[in-house]
């Protein structure tokens, strides 16, 4: 089984970035296990919206309870990081790599700049098997990978050593799998944990070490590969500072 939240553990902050579907099932079911809930969306008429305790703009404090934050995902999460008000749970409902344009921010925030390296993607995708290879986009140098790349995973996953649809058992997690496939100076690929089902997160803690390492080693011609993971599915951005 993946690494799994007790049922019972309680949370001081919960940050969901995007109000959307998957942003609202998150919101449902971790309601009453954290004394703050926030959800960002940029939308004040997204889904989750009509289920958060009030909407309030991005430069105002979230109280406890919860609320609908109307800001970018990856940038509030980077404000709450610089003022070290740090989530226990980042859970990322985003169509994107926001842990990638979080970095990217941390980059232009120190005066560098970044830009995408797909030939580093493309020599990675070529050392990964093919059969688990969803996307290899060109423009952003992005890698996609999912053992259910050929199939709808079913709703409430728990993510089990043998897919419940294909009965494949996996020799590796994907995190595992997609972690020894990527070298380079600054390798992140962000566990993400199942806190309910279908309600995976980041841990704060591990965003917190990585923007301060960050800081102290950032430096022009560093090639960076950051992206999230599960037992089965990965998204990274491979990219270097110009």
């Amino acid at each position: 089984m993946p690494p799994q939240v007790e049922r019972g553990d309680g949370y001081r902050t919960v940050l969901i970035l995007g109000g959307g579907k998957y942003g609202t099932i998150a919101l449902k079911r971790l309601q009453g296990r954290s004394e703050k809930i926030v959800v960002v969306d940029i939308d004040p008429n997204c889904q989750a919206g009509r289920y958060t305790e009030r909407t309030i703009s991005g430069n105002e404090e979230p109280g406890k309870g919860s609320s609908l934050v109307l800001s970018d995902g990856a940038s509030f999460l980077s404000r709450m990081i610089d003022v070290g008000d740090v989530p226990d749970f980042v859970v990322l409902t985003i169509p994107k790599n926001v842990m990638a344009a979080l970095f990217i921010s941390w980059t232009e925030s120190l005066g560098m700049e970044v830009v995408f390296d797909t030939d580093w993607m493309l020599k990675v995708a070529e050392n990964f098997p093919e059969k688990y290879i969803v996307a290899k986009d060109r423009t952003f140098g992005v890698l996609v990978a999912s053992y259910a790349r050929d199939h709808v995973c079913l709703d409430g996953c728990m993510q089990p050593e043998a897919c419940p649809v294909t009965g494949e058992r996996r020799k590796k997690p994907m995190i595992e799998l997609a972690i020894s496939s990527v070298d380079g100076d600054f390798v992140r690929i962000f566990e993400s944990r199942l806190l309910e089902s279908d309600v995976g997160g980041v841990e704060g803690k591990a965003v917190l070490e990585a923007y301060r390492e960050f800081r102290s080693r950032a430096h022009k011609g560093m090639r960076l590969a950051i992206g999230t993971a599960c037992r089965c599915h990965a998204i990274v951005n491979f990219m270097r500072i110009a």
